[in-house]
């Protein structure tokens, strides 16, 4: 008997501990493995950003894609420098696989992004004619993507981050060769490409940042106004869990759903590590990104459903999360870890 307690004496703690480390009690663990896909918790879609050579070449990211997530962005491939990397050639073979792929597994694409600042071909940024050519140019760009994938993908942020921090547009190059109407023809040409896909405008600090929001809110009223089919606005939601002022976010998504438009949660990822400091991941941090991010889901369910376009993470694993390569800081904004471990928030969201 001596032996026995001596036995379970030395066993025991460290069966509690090992419960412990796994981030749920014995009631959550249905809730914490990855049996149950996440989006089933979810009245709305749960979209991912997917980048395709990790989607061909790692088999774990690929099956935690196909099976824990029901939409997925393509986080670079149908940019301008990738799709069409010199001037009327398109790079299909890429795309189409990666499009007919997720279509075998019954996901749904929503195309990212036609009309940009960033990421351009050289090319397009020198691309020399007047206002006339320049339309022709980015019309042809639109009408090609938008109509290969019209029976494929059914929605598209059709212009991304054409607005400043102070409300004005952005200098881009789209600006000072077409004129503000680019914005205005970019979506009535993918209208016209695909009169049945929704069409958004995607942009970051909307959540946050007032001024700017209420310009993008009056911009696109304005042009609904004028007949443009502009259906729903990407608050993309790169937030960090500094950020305690969840009013703010309560108000932003009422407000824009105040004025009709769908409303999707496009980019969203919660930095542990904003300022890129020394950091060393802990448990604290870990369940306040968990709780922040069911304060946020909560939120975005407490507007009317049917403007509930869904939340779409941009990343599935730490490891290759933008944050990491743009601001080259250790980071843990998404899901999942590295090793592609579900994290506390992964947990939490499928309590909501």
């Amino acid at each position: 008997m001596r032996t026995l307690r001596r036995l379970f004496g030395t066993v025991l703690p460290f069966m509690f501990l090992a419960m412990l480390l796994t981030g749920c009690r014995k009631n959550q663990l249905d809730n914490c493995d990855l049996q149950t896909p996440l989006f089933s918790f979810s009245s709305f879609p749960i979209g991912v950003a997917v980048d395709d050579l990790l989607l061909q070449n790692d088999s774990m990211y690929q099956h935690i894609c196909v099976t824990q997530f029901n939409r997925a962005s393509p986080e670079n491939l149908f940019k301008p420098a990738f799709i069409q990397p010199e001037e009327n050639l398109f790079n299909w073979i890429e795309s189409d696989r990666f499009v007919e792929f997720l279509q075998s597994k019954q996901m749904r694409i929503h195309g990212h992004t036609l009309v940009w600042h960033q990421q351009n071909p050289a090319w397009m940024d020198q691309f020399q004619g007047d206002r006339t050519g320049w339309e022709s140019m980015l019309r042809n760009h639109i009408y090609q993507i938008v109509g290969r994938y019209r029976s494929s993908i059914l929605s598209w942020d059709v212009v991304n981050e054409a607005f400043m921090e102070d409300g004005s547009l952005r200098q881009n190059f789209w600006l000072q060769h077409i004129g503000p109407t680019y914005i205005e023809k970019a979506f009535r040409w993918a209208h016209e490409a695909n009169p049945e896909a929704k069409l958004f405008y995607n942009d970051y600090g909307m959540e946050t940042n007032p001024t700017k929001r209420n310009a993008v809110i009056q911009f696109f009223s304005n042009l609904r106004l004028k007949g443009v089919p502009i259906d729903g606005l990407g608050l993309q939601m790169h937030v960090d869990i500094h950020f305690t002022d969840m009013i703010m976010i309560e108000k932003a998504l009422q407000e824009v759903a105040a004025h009709h438009f769908l409303l999707h949660l496009s980019e969203v990822d919660i930095s542990l590590n904003p300022l890129g400091k020394d950091y060393t991941l802990n448990n604290k941090d870990l369940k306040d990104q968990a709780d922040m991010m069911y304060r946020i889901c909560k939120s975005y369910k407490s507007i009317q459903p049917n403007l509930q376009f869904g939340i779409t993470f941009w990343g599935i694993s730490d490891q290759h999360s933008w944050i990491r390569s743009y601001f080259n800081r250790l980071d843990y904004p998404l899901l999942f870890d590295e090793n592609y471990v579900p994290k506390p928030i992964y947990c939490q969201l499928k309590k909501i």
